[in-house]
Parts: C-alpha cells; sequence; structure tokens
C-alpha cells in the first residue's frame, strides 16, 4: 500500500511539475508575442509618420523663411495641443557639433514638413495602448511634440536639445550607425521635462542625401511595466540584450536597472545574459532556477521569468499536502516525503526534458527555415508571389485610407530565353541572381522585389507617384545595361510602370503594369513605359467609340 502511494505521489509530483513547466512556457510566449504586436504597430506608424514626412519634402519646393525664433502651441483637438520650439541661433553653439546651422538650413520648410504630420498625429497617438508622445527632433534644434509640453524657457531648451544629443535619439539615426535608415528603439533614458525613465521608437528623416531629423513615438517605462502587468501570469523581466531592465514587478525608478541589481546569482546571471545575446526561445534549468526566455522580434529585446526550482517545489507540496496529510493518519509509519527526495525527482525529470528541449530546439529551427522558404524564392533570395500577395492587398488598403501613392514596376530581362539556349540554364541562372543583388541594392527597404517567374521580376513601392517609379525604373534600367555580368557580358530590361487608383482591384493594378511592359518589349525593348490611368483608359475608349 506504501508502495502504490509513493508511486502515485511520484508521479503526480511529475506531472505537477511539467505541468508548471509548461506553463511557464505558455505565458512567456503569449506575452512576448503580443509586446512584438505592440512594438510592431509602434513600428508601423513610425514608418507611417517618416513617409509622410520624406513624401512632403519631395513634393514640396524648399520654402525660404527666415526663422529667428518659432515658439508656439498649435490647437489640434479637444483634449491636445501640438508645439514646436526652436533654439535661437546665439544659443546653437551650446549644443553643437550635434546640433549646427549653416546658410543651407532651411528651418521654415521644416516647420511645413512637420505641421504637414498634423492629421497622422491623432489617430496614431489614439491607437497607442500605453501613455506616449510624438515627437521630431531635427539636427537644425527644432523640435515639434505632440501632446503639447509645458512652456520653456531658453535654458530649458538648452536642456531640451542636450537631452537629445547626448541619447540615441537622434545619433543612432546617422548614416555611420544606421546606413540602413532603418525604425531602432533607443536606451532608456531620462525625460527632461519629468526625469522619468522613457524610451523611443525612432526612424531618421532624409531630404535626399541629408538626414535631417528623427521622428518617433516616446514611452514611459512605468507606463510599459503596466502594459506588461496587465498581460497577466507571473511576474516577468523585459530586458533589452545587454541586461538592462526596462520592466519588472513594482518597477518605479529615475535611474535604469541592470540585471545584477535583480538576479544575485552569478552562474543564472551568466546563463541569461547569453539567452538574450544569442537564444531565440528558449527555457533551461541551471543551479536551482528554472530560465524562461523569449527574444522580441526585430528589436533587441526579450522577455523572461526566472523561477527558483524551490518555488516550484513548494507549490507542488501546498497542492499534495492534504493528500500527504490524508494518508498519514490512515497509514501510520507512513514515511515523509521530503524535499531532498523531490529535488532527486526533479534531477531525473531535467536529464529527460533536457533530450525533450533538444529535439524541440531542432523542430523550431526546421520551422523557422520552413517559413523562410515559403516566403522567398530559393533562386534568387527575393519574395516570392506568396509574400508579394499577403502585402500588396494591405498597402492597397493603406494608399486608399491615407490618399498616399502606391505604385508598381514590373520588368523583364530582353532576350532571356537566347541566354539560356546559348549558353545554358546555369549560365541563366547566375544573370538572375546578379540581376537580383542589383535590383536590391538601388531600392528602398520599403519596396517590395518579388520574383514573379521565370525571368520576371515585381518592385511594389509604397509612398510613390507614377512620376518617382518612372524615374526609379530608369535608374535600374540604367544600372543593368551598365552592368557587366559573368560570361554572357551585357544585358538589358525593359520595364511597365503603374499607380495604383483607388478604384481598381490587385489584378487590374497589375494586369495595367503588365500591359505597358508589353508595350516597352514591342517599342524595341531596353525601355520603358507607363501605363495610363484607368479614367485616362476609360476617356480613350470612349473617344475610340464616337
Amino acid at each position: 500500500m506504501v508502495l502504490a502511494f509513493t508511486v502515485l505521489l511520484s508521479w503526480g509530483i511529475f506531472q505537477s511539475y511539467e505541468q508548471q513547466i509548461v506553463q511557464q512556457q505558455q505565458e512567456v510566449y503569449t506575452k512576448g508575442l503580443k509586446i512584438d504586436k505592440f512594438l510592431e504597430t509602434t513600428f508601423s506608424n513610425v514608418n507611417l509618420l517618416r513617409s509622410q514626412a520624406e513624401y512632403f519634402l519631395k513634393s514640396t519646393p524648399d520654402v525660404q523663411t527666415e526663422l529667428t525664433t518659432y515658439n508656439y502651441t498649435k490647437r489640434l483637438d479637444n483634449n491636445h495641443n501640438l508645439n514646436l520650439i526652436v533654439l535661437k541661433d546665439s544659443n546653437i553653439g551650446a549644443v553643437s557639433p550635434v546640433f549646427t546651422r549653416t546658410k543651407n538650413t532651411n528651418l521654415g520648410h521644416e516647420v511645413e514638413m512637420s505641421l504637414s504630420l498634423t492629421p497622422l498625429l491623432r489617430p496614431i497617438y489614439e491607437q497607442l495602448p500605453i501613455e506616449g508622445r510624438i515627437r521630431y527632433t531635427s539636427f537644425a534644434a527644432l523640435t515639434m511634440t505632440y501632446p503639447a509640453t509645458s512652456q520653456v524657457t531658453d535654458d530649458e531648451k538648452i536642456k531640451i536639445f542636450k537631452n537629445a544629443r547626448n541619447q540615441e535619439i537622434i545619433t543612432g539615426g546617422m548614416q555611420k550607425n544606421n546606413p540602413t535608415h532603418e525604425t531602432y528603439l533607443t536606451h532608456p533614458y531620462k525625460d527632461i521635462f519629468d526625469q522619468e525613465l522613457i524610451v523611443t521608437a525612432t526612424s531618421p528623416i532624409y531630404h535626399g542625401d541629408k538626414h535631417l531629423g528623427n521622428i518617433g513615438i516616446d514611452f514611459k517605462l512605468e507606463a510599459l511595466n503596466r502594459f506588461v502587468e496587465q498581460l497577466g501570469g507571473e511576474h516577468s523581466l523585459l530586458l533589452t540584450v545587454d541586461g538592462k531592465v526596462l520592466s519588472r514587478h513594482t518597477m518605479k525608478t529615475t535611474s535604469a536597472i541592470s540585471l545584477e541589481q535583480l538576479v544575485k546569482n552569478p552562474v543564472v546571471r551568466t546563463t541569461l545574459l547569453k539567452l538574450l545575446k544569442n537564444a531565440r526561445n528558449s527555457q533551461v534549468t541551471i543551479d536551482g532556477y528554472v530560465l524562461t526566455y523569449y527574444k522580441l522580434q526585430n528589436v533587441t529585446w526579450g522577455i523572461a521569468n526566472v523561477t527558483p526550482v524551490n518555488t516550484l517545489a513548494k507549490n507542488i507540496l501546498i497542492k499534495y499536502l492534504p493528500v500527504i496529510c490524508g494518508v498519514l493518519i490512515g497509514f501510520t509509519g507512513l514515511l515523509l516525503v521530503s524535499i531532498r527526495t523531490i529535488d532527486k525527482i526533479f534531477k531525473k525529470l531535467d536529464k529527460a526534458r533536457i533530450i525533450a528541449e533538444q529535439t524541440n530546439k531542432k523542430l523550431k529551427r526546421a520551422l523557422n527555415e520552413l517559413e523562410v522558404l515559403a516566403l522567398t524564392d530559393k533562386l534568387t533570395g527575393a519574395w516570392n508571389r506568396r509574400h508579394f500577395e499577403q502585402v500588396i492587398s494591405a498597402e492597397m488598403s493603406r494608399a486608399s485610407r491615407h490618399n498616399q501613392p502606391l505604385s508598381v514596376l514590373i520588368l523583364d530581362i530582353d532576350y532571356f530565353k537566347s541566354i539560356n539556349d546559348r549558353y545554358g540554364h546555369q549560365v541563366g541562372d547566375a544573370v538572375l541572381v546578379q540581376l537580383t543583388h542589383i535590383l536590391k541594392e538601388n531600392i528602398r527597404t520599403s519596396d517590395v522585389l518579388t520574383r514573379w517567374g521565370g525571368e520576371e521580376f515585381v518592385i511594389l513601392t509604397p509612398f510613390t507617384s507614377v512620376k518617382e517609379a518612372t524615374d526609379l525604373a530608369e535608374r535600374l534600367r540604367l544600372k543593368i545595361a551598365r552592368a557587366s555580368f559573368k560570361i554572357v557580358k551585357n544585358i538589358t530590361i525593359s520595364l511597365g510602370v503603374a499607380q495604383f487608383q483607388t478604384t481598381e482591384n490587385v489584378s487590374n493594378f497589375l494586369k495595367r503594369a503588365d500591359a505597358a511592359l508589353y508595350q516597352a518589349k514591342h517599342s524595341g525593348r531596353n525601355l520603358v513605359a507607363v501605363a495610363p490611368s484607368t479614367l485616362d483608359t476609360w476617356i480613350q475608349g470612349v473617344e475610340k467609340n464616337i
């Protein structure tokens, strides 16, 4: 009887331990996905603001405005205002060399660009799941914030720009630090207005080759902490990969907290730091602790639970204590099950779980590889049709909703069949790979390059008018014509260009670009042809029938 009880108790302990381990994995993974979604939305909003600003700069000529002081508040709605703060010329020296003004500096143009963002500010602000602030900071010592900050003196203005200079708000977007002009997250730093710790999701704004400044969204760490706590489950740590603590239970501080202050065990701390730098998702048991970790996508952040094994053991004992007491009352002389015995069982369980972890890692690695393969072209590394179809619907909806331009280029290698016939398919494949490399180097990171089939490629260009898309097509045509390809030496391409019309669907949009490509082919090849708008086509049809 005692043996049967011991076996049943051991089985129950095993099941409870596994349940707690799995529950921790599920909680951390679920939190990670929700934080990923929050950051994805934030980055998307920052990119939308940057695209609007760069579109205004490209489409609006410079406004020569003499401006010595520009500090005013503009009411945008009943609850919030926008304000612009500009440092006086006489105070620029206090914040140099990052902030400077030259004879080419045009503050008036940057002011107009800042004001062009006003239709987007309130909708984006109302979408924020936590307390935040939208901010543009210029190298010309101009800053725009929404909602508006309190009125500031000249000395306080200098402090604002010194704070921006000393943090990554603007310097992290410089060409040498961010050559691909990507949106990024700063490390925690003190807000100049209320001295609370904040982080900023920020992106550089360029006018041609000139880096004007950064647009971003600030979040207070205290608000971020509340957001993580509201996700439920056990208390989790939100961390940067270098061990800075962004969020923890009851966190309220005006200085950054390091991992050393929270995790005293050096073995556990070292293991967690390795996970932060190298792992994707992981769960390990080491030196009496269970570490459960999830690496957030596209950012240098992770979320982790650090749970003592003794805590799990106590939870199990609490669960089974009534059973143990009942059996002790019924069976005199029953041996007490000690924590030491439970620890021995845990060690055996850990060995079995390590094998399961290794298998899970292999499966996750295989799944990640399959996911990439499912969305990319195996030969060239460009996106495939499946990915393109996912993206184009979202971009068309955004273009219609915000009345923003969207264009597409369809291109084809001229006389590609003769290359395959003369040199063989291996040489033809090498041409496709080199062509893809040249195209990627000469388009924006926001453009979507897709291999459509054979020698045909499609490039989707958000926030791009038909004129800008035609200019891009002409640049690509010249780049390819001047490039030297192995064995075949020179090739040419023909391109068709079309701008999205809000009245058409995906099929019609692509058909117009394809028809333009057909026109370029039959006009002599090595050309760019532009599809007429749907309205122009309809008018031509009416005139033809008259």
